[in-house]
């Protein structure tokens, strides 16, 4: 019992210097997870020293949201890293768009952090796929989709890595304030496991983990009933958001994902430059269906969707002006 207060006190010192690694730091989290019996925290460290084997079990951290791009080619023209639309993918294929699951130990996070511009590609049966759905409307210009990925940021590892460090950093100040004598007294287990949920999962213990199902899409199935919106329908448990309500949800992660993506190249960029760039790289077809669907479910739909709320404004902006162009 005697070492719990030494290694927490190791532990805080060395979360807040950057210099020191986090496997380092992860390390003498095992010990610690070892004297304090909790069998939730054992597994948590080892899967994020040796990578997530399943990635079901991946914490929200380690999933980041980000664009498709694609190169298209015709036999003269060549259009590399062009956005693909969610909208304009078919059902089939979105399952696998729009995220990047990030399984690697902490090792290889931190040497991915290091490198410059990783992908995430699609198989080549995914861009097969893809060319059959949109036969027609690539006919026009006889393009071909040859390749398509998503695109990993530095950025994303380095909030993936700070979000790791964080976390564990809050369950070791939690659990140094409560009132017993590590040196001397045995773990409150109760405790100990329910400030793991709160500050690993951010889960608030009032429900199990397993008890709220991956999201896919707009179903969230739950294991008890819930509001979902004026624009949605129930089916026993299962809560399925309104079509007009999938397209709005589905255009701001777009636009979110440009925005981001802007702001990797022009951190300064303007409003009236973030819509513009917007506008250019979003297609028609996507434009008149949020109309559409803004037109039915009216703006203050678009607060449910936007998570970022320093791109509020200008998602707001853009699809009013794609309303008043009327498209």
């Amino acid at each position: 019992m005697s070492d719990i207060p030494n290694i927490i006190k190791q532990i805080q010192s060395d979360i807040i210097n950057s210099q020191i690694s986090l496997e380092t730091i992860f390390l003498k989290a095992k010990v610690l997870a070892h004297y304090l019996n909790n069998h939730e925290l054992k597994k948590w460290v080892k899967n994020e020293l040796d990578g997530y084997l399943n990635t079901d079990e991946l914490p929200d951290y380690r999933i980041t949201t980000t664009v498709l791009l694609g190169t298209f080619l015709n036999g003269v023209y060549k259009h590399s890293n062009k956005i693909i639309s969610i909208l304009d993918i078919h059902s089939e294929l979105r399952q696998s768009v729009g995220k990047v699951y990030f399984s690697q130990g902490i090792v290889g996070l931190e040497g991915m952090a290091k490198s410059k511009n990783l992908r995430n590609p699609m198989t080549g049966d995914w861009v097969d796929l893809y060319n059959s759905f949109n036969a027609e409307s690539l006919s026009h210009g006889h393009y071909q989709l040859i390749e398509a990925h998503l695109p990993i940021t530095d950025t994303s590892i380095v909030q993936t890595l700070g979000a790791i460090r964080s976390r564990l950093q809050d369950f070791v100040l939690e659990i140094s304030s409560l009132p017993w004598d590590m040196a001397n007294e045995p773990p409150p287990s109760e405790q100990i496991a329910k400030i793991f949920q709160v500050t690993i999962y951010h889960n608030s213990g009032e429900i199990n983990m397993s008890d709220l199902q991956q999201k896919d899409g707009d179903t969230y199935n739950v294991g008890q009933a819930g509001a979902v919106g004026k624009y949605a329908r129930s089916d026993g448990n299962t809560f399925i958001q309104s079509e007009q309500k999938q397209t709005l949800a589905a255009a701001a992660e777009e636009i979110q994902n440009l925005l981001r993506q802007l702001e990797q190249t022009n951190p300064s960029a303007t409003q009236s430059e973030m819509v513009a760039y917007v506008n250019d790289e979003t297609t028609p077809s996507l434009k008149r269906r949020t109309s559409s669907a803004l037109r039915a479910c009216g703006e203050a739909a678009i607060d449910e969707f936007v998570l970022e709320n320093k791109f509020l404004k200008v998602i707001k902006a853009t699809v009013k002006g794609w309303l008043e162009a009327d498209f």
